[in-house]
């Protein structure tokens, strides 16, 4: 699946709700900014609060848009 009309845009703040990296210090409700979205890959890259910058893999890494 690939990304093409993403809900999610570069800017936008999500919060993690669920992610399968034993390597990464991010649990649920880590938040962060969307940097760049790659959709050859269906990635999304975040620059996290916690100083990580880490993508998401769309349709297997679970989060939501924070709206303002």
């Amino acid at each position: 699946m690939k990304l093409k009309e993403s809900k999610i845009h570069v800017g936008d703040t999500i919060e993690l709700l669920a992610m399968d990296d034993s390597l990464s210090k991010l649990k649920p409700g880590s938040r962060g900014k969307v940097s760049s979205i790659d959709t050859e890959q269906d990635l999304i890259w975040v620059d996290w609060e916690n100083g990580e910058k880490l993508a998401l893999l769309k349709g297997i890494d679970k989060f939501k848009k924070i709206e303002k």
